[in-house]
């Protein structure tokens, strides 16, 4: 009889999650991997689901959207001629990318750029100091993690003088990234002098209830009197003293700094997250009038849950699909979606050379199995992978044929493409791409080349494991 009880419900739970499932769009791999999890955990695999299973902003969140798409592609729409450039100009597959990101999120390809490519941690910091006390203005802030100690120590005080000396200053922080950094002292000097904090979606036992806790602003943003910007895979945080118990090594990094329009476009969409997190007007102040500072096209691309009309990941592949020669990604977290998959494969396939870039040590040994159990259809097609020695490799980049790059906060996993607040900058501009691609070479040289034959001979067990975990892919 209890035998029969419990089979009953566990036939009720799984009825009812897949009647959830089914309910609304969802993508064949999801729904086939949470139907495998309540199948074979069932109350423990319901319990996850109602907490992670749906993309859940909760009602003022969704409403706020809403009414916030129309109002950022009109603002898009008002861009200033003087500013603008034509796709025209860019080779056919830059042209189809930018197209397709100017149909996505509304915004523009620009000109008048100068970019500079920063690659050392130290270095990023120093720049980013030296830019804030320099600010006149305002400073706009918006990273996932900020952790105190080291460097950013100096980078809180550079903060505190600018807000003293009457510099307009809001920084954003992720409510889980920066969990710890809410509770030291930097949050209570920043708040003291007039900085202005926003904490975004923020965590709490309760919320958990009615709002998915995982869906997360994984941006990094800071915009400085609006013509100076920085954006790409750094967050506030010193190698040297965050992560350090993780036995990954120090996180590698690089990030654009941004002269140019695409700095106050950069700013507007970190404003129109405020919009959504705190219900204030979306209403960014007019476009500086600025001369062109170099002559580089710039686009900015920005993603999150039911952002854009079509997902980053659509981009990724249209720029994989535009090469002739030579794609070249680094990425910390390689889970892709089965068309990013095919892609990869496809341009090996027609000649094009593929490399994929990634840490040898990621802190995550979940998302280890699962990247690992992509390695032997990629390496079978002719796909370099290189295991990167030097640290937690977390730079995001995609070069095609050293004509664009793709830059940014994007990793290659279904959590940056489906849940979390990301963006990216497409460089359509030889010296930067050239630049970024000698950063990628960089990594080249400290990574060990991964052999098919080499890659076969593991124990099946391990292969058992990877498929295992590669099943369950899309909840990681």
């Amino acid at each position: 009889m209890t035998l029969s009880l419990w089979s009953v419900l566990h036939l009720a739970v799984l009825a009812g999650v897949a009647l959830r499932l089914f309910s609304r769009r969802t993508s064949q791999g999801t729904a086939v991997a949470w139907l495998l999890l309540v199948v074979l955990v069932p109350f423990i695999g319901a319990l996850v689901y109602l907490l992670i299973g749906e993309r859940r902003l909760g009602r003022a969140w969704m409403k706020r959207a809403e009414a916030l798409r129309p109002q950022v592609m009109r603002w898009a729409e008002a861009v200033p001629p003087a500013c603008l450039a034509s796709a025209r100009s860019l080779p056919a597959g830059a042209e189809s990318v930018s197209r397709l990101a100017r149909s996505a999120v509304g915004i523009p390809l620009m000109s008048g750029h100068h970019l500079q490519l920063i690659s050392d941690s130290s270095s990023i910091m120093q720049a980013m100091i030296r830019d804030i006390d320099a600010a006149c203005e305002s400073i706009h802030m918006e990273f996932y993690i900020w952790n105190a100690g080291g460097m950013v120590d100096d980078l809180v005080a550079a903060l505190v003088r600018a807000a003293q000396r009457g510099v307009r200053c809001v920084t954003l922080m992720d409510s889980l990234g920066s969990r710890p950094f809410f509770k030291s002292e930097a949050i209570g000097h920043l708040r003291t002098a007039g900085v202005q904090v926003v904490e975004v979606l923020p965590v709490n036992p309760l919320r958990m209830l009615f709002v998915r806790f995982d869906l997360r602003d994984h941006r990094k943003i800071m915009v400085v009197d609006r013509r100076i910007a920085y954006t790409g895979s750094m967050n506030i945080a010193d190698p040297r003293f965050f992560k350090q118990d993780a036995g990954v090594g120090e996180w590698v990094d690089a990030m654009a700094r941004i002269e140019g329009p695409s700095a106050w476009v950069l700013e507007a969409v970190s404003i129109s997250l405020t919009s959504l997190q705190t219900g204030a007007t979306f209403s960014p102040p007019p476009p500086p009038d600025l001369p062109p500072a170099g002559e580089a096209y710039v686009q900015v691309f920005p993603s999150g849950p039911e952002w854009s009309a079509v997902p980053i990941d659509a981009l990724l592949l249209a720029a994989i699909y535009a090469a002739r020669t030579e794609v070249v990604l680094t990425t910390p977290y390689f889970v892709p979606s089965p068309a990013l998959l095919v892609a990869m494969r496809s341009a090996a396939l027609r000649g094009v050379r593929v490399v994929l870039i990634v840490p040898e040590k990621i802190d995550s040994r979940l998302v280890r199995y699962a990247s690992d159990a992509f390695n032997d259809e990629l390496l079978a097609v002719g796909v370099s992978i290189h295991l990167f020695q030097g640290g937690l490799l977390h730079t995001k980049s995609m070069v095609i044929d050293e004509e664009f790059t793709v830059f940014g906060t994007v990793n290659l996993d279904l959590r940056s493409f489906e849940l979390n607040f990301e963006v990216s900058i497409i460089v359509y501009d030889r010296e930067f791409s050239t630049a970024t691609r000698a950063l990628q070479r960089s990594y080249e040289d400290r990574a060990r080349c991964l052999q098919l034959e080499e890659w076969r001979a593991r124990p099946r067990s391990r292969r058992l494991l990877e498929n295992a975990v590669q099943m369950m892919s899309p909840l990681l």
